[in-house]
Order: C-alpha cells, then structure tokens, then sequence
C-alpha cells in the first residue's frame, strides 16, 4: 500500500461513536425529564395547576429523548439536536430505515 494511500474510514465506527455520544446525552437528558416531572407535581401540588412552559419544556425534553432512542436502536440515520433543531412538537410517526438507507451496509 502507498503511503499516501490512506484505509478508508469504516462509517459504521464513525456512527458508533456518535452512538457514544447521545447514550451520555440520554442519560443527562433523562435526569433532566426526572427532575421536571418532580418539580411539575410540586407546582401542581402547590398552584392546582400544571406549569404551561414547563409542560412545553417537558414535551420538547421526551420527543429529544425519543428522537434519541430512535437513533441508538437503528431505526433513523437523522441524528437530533445538537445536530438539528431542538423539537417541541410530538413525535412524527417516521418508516424504519431501510438497509438501503445505511450507507454503512451499502459497502461506500
């Protein structure tokens, strides 16, 4: 092999390695969901009402740990925030990846 020559770079190692990344995410983030959900009973416990930003925080904090989860298990190559926008809508009902959507499995 020339030495100029570099291997490339196997994408599903790169992938891994963000895999890395949101599993630490995902546990700050889900610490995070428990301490609002303690919080939001105290100020329901207090006010006898729910806290609206709260409540769209909260709602914006579990669709970011499903679009997570949704990446970690393979079923989107999309990789969420802080690579893309922060969402505060529900989730979208999305089709699995194909294999055909990975490029790590279509040999490039």
């Amino acid at each position: 092999m020339n030495q100029e020559e570099k291997p490339a770079t196997n994408p599903i190692w790169i992938r891994g390695l963000y895999m890395l990344l949101f599993i630490l995410i995902h546990g700050i983030a889900k610490g995070v969901a428990i301490a609002v959900s303690v919080i939001q009973f105290i100020l329901v416990v207090i006010n006898k009402a729910a806290n609206q930003p709260l409540c769209k925080f909260g709602q914006g904090l579990s669709t970011y740990l499903y679009d997570i989860t949704q990446f970690l298990v393979f079923n989107t190559e999309h990789k969420p925030f802080p690579f893309d926008d922060w969402r505060n809508a529900p989730p979208r009902e999305e089709s699995p990846a194909s294999d055909q959507d990975m490029e790590y499995q279509s040999g490039q």
